[in-house]
């Protein structure tokens, strides 16, 4: 019979507690986008064409700091649905600028608003001053971690699955 003892009982994990969380957040954000028939990758993607609107796929690339080929088949993914266009560069016939279409306004429009309930509902235990100290703290662990601000480390990643934003 295993026997734990009242320190192993008591133990507590920053790195623990951040996965936890981290994998239900993720989860709770899959199904608050489900309805919109969004990914949250694709609402990163789409959310950052929208905020920045005429930068090149590689532009973008940079600043959510994720590989071009992802972006590619994001975007690729996106322009199918009708939610994206690509307009050529007016200097650089190489180069493609990003552009939301009216209906991927509509949907991103939606979207923002489901995440910011998802907010809201994250951190209604919190106070003001408490929400702003964990968002404090959890961005000193993200910069020991060499993560960048507004850039999910899961799309870093490019295995062509679907990740969190």
């Amino acid at each position: 019979m295993y026997h734990t003892g009242v320190a192993e009982r008591n133990f507590r994990s920053v790195g623990f507690m951040l996965s936890t969380l981290g994998y239900a957040t993720s989860r709770a954000f899959h199904r608050v986008l489900a309805p919109l028939e969004l990914e949250p990758s694709q609402f990163a993607v789409l959310r950052g064409v929208g905020f920045d609107e005429g930068r090149s796929q590689q532009a973008l690339a940079e600043r959510l700091r994720i590989s071009p080929s992802r972006v590619v088949a994001i975007v690729d993914d996106l322009e199918s649905r009708q939610l994206l266009e690509r307009r050529p560069h007016p200097s650089d016939r190489r180069v493609r600028n990003l552009h939301v279409t009216s209906r991927g306004r509509e949907l991103l429009d939606q979207a923002i608003e489901l995440a910011r309930q998802h907010e809201q509902r994250l951190g209604e235990g919190l106070t003001d001053a408490e929400r702003t100290q964990l968002l404090d703290l959890l961005d000193k662990l993200a910069t020991s971690l060499d993560l960048t601000r507004g850039a999910h480390a899961a799309l870093r990643e490019d295995s062509g699955g679907t990740s969190d934003a």
